[in-house]
């Protein structure tokens, strides 16, 4: 009984070649990062939080997690969905973001990639391009912003999104976007493309806690009038 209980409490973790094929990739893709927030207790898989500092080319923090891909997710049984089982998460803040403060207004963007991380683990499920998380309530009472959309991480080089491990498999890099409800309800309804249309050019790939809702309940009256009228 206690080597099952040790079994069980021993993480997934990334090999030693495919850890440095992971770290090679976030350096040349994403980043240097002099600062890495070492998880303490990993009963499941080992996530780390590597943290990219502004740059001249790039005025925003990048926080990547480093870990999550040492799983195998339950993708679909095909294969074209093979190569979409391991995957890292990362999101973009502000430059001036307090990263030593444990208050949730500001870790609650390190708390949810943890969270996402170990989903696909705990929910035996997968996780991928388009899906959205919700979190069921506002992150910190600092935003409103409830929910999460994966999407390819747009502010860099396409070749970011994939990582080739040694012996074959890949590693697909998501960049999570926070959602308000009613982005989250819009996106349900009528797809993650429809509602990075309505993104374009109104929302940035960096967090900002109190952005613009492009799916507001007034913008939606507006758009169901505009219908209406040309309808009619």
């Amino acid at each position: 009984m206690e080597q099952e209980q040790n079994a069980q409490m021993t993480p997934e973790l990334y090999t030693e070649e495919q850890l440095d094929a992971v770290e090679t990739h976030i350096t040349r893709w994403f980043g240097e990062y002099p600062t890495v927030l070492h998880e303490v207790f990993s009963p499941d898989i080992h996530v780390d939080i590597c943290i990219i500092p502004p740059s001249p080319e790039r005025n925003w923090v990048t926080l990547v997690t480093e870990g999550m891909g040492a799983h195998r997710m339950h993708v679909p049984e095909d294969p074209e969905s093979a190569p979409l089982a391991r995957a890292e998460l990362l999101l973009c803040l502000p430059p001036d973001w307090n990263l030593d403060s444990e208050a949730e207004k500001d870790y609650w963007p390190i708390r949810l990639l943890k969270q996402l991380a170990r989903l696909p683990l705990e929910c035996d499920t997968w996780l991928g391009w388009g899906h959205t998380v919700d979190n069921q309530e506002p992150f910190a009472e600092n935003t409103a912003l409830s929910g999460s959309m994966l999407l390819d991480p747009g502010a860099y080089e396409e070749e970011a999104c994939v990582c080739a491990l040694p012996e074959g498999e890949t590693v697909n890099f998501y960049q999570v976007i926070p959602l308000y409800p009613e982005e989250m309800e819009f996106k349900v309804a009528y797809g993650a493309d429809a509602l990075l249309d309505r993104m374009a050019g109104a929302i940035d790939h960096v967090i900002a806690p109190d952005r613009y809702n492009v799916c507001a309940p007034d913008i939606l009256m507006v758009m169901d009038w505009e219908g209406w009228h040309v309808s009619s």
